[in-house]
């Protein structure tokens, strides 16, 4: 089964530090994310701050690898699946969940409805932990 990664675990992924169970997908091209992540932490690593926390994270990496992750930002490996917003987006209007998401918390359930896949995260997030639960879609925190 697919799995949807969030922003932090695509950086994993474009760094070539992503957990096994998400390695064994990228070969058969089962990881997708959502647009808002994807944005995210394209805004984190060329935002170089480093005072959050992917920005900080992307700050830890050694330099030949936070080039590459920067190359990749640009035009992300086809490994990596990213569904259209003309197709996620009309999903989004009709989603009904008894406590309602956020734009990034729908459109993150919604590509995982879609494709079908499980949700992969690295921060809990109550409020899309319940609409996981009403929606049948298995979610995982990932450390």
């Amino acid at each position: 089964m697919a799995v949807v990664i969030d922003d932090r675990l695509l950086l994993d992924v474009l760094a070539g530090q992503a957990p096994d169970e998400i390695t064994a997908q990228l070969g058969g091209g089962g990881v997708f994310t959502a647009s808002a992540w994807y944005y995210r932490l394209g805004r984190a690593v060329l935002g170089d701050s480093g005072s959050g926390a992917l920005s900080g994270r992307f700050a830890s990496l050694d330099r030949d690898v936070a080039r590459r992750v920067r190359a990749q930002l640009g035009d992300l490996p086809s490994n990596v699946g990213l569904l259209h917003p003309r197709v996620v987006v009309p999903v989004m209007f009709t989603l009904r969940v008894r406590r309602q998401l956020n734009f990034l918390g729908a459109e993150a359930l919604v590509v995982a409805l879609l494709l079908p896949a499980r949700l992969l995260v690295t921060t809990d997030s109550p409020l899309l932990r319940s609409a996981v639960d009403e929606t049948g879609i298995d979610y995982q925190v990932v450390g």
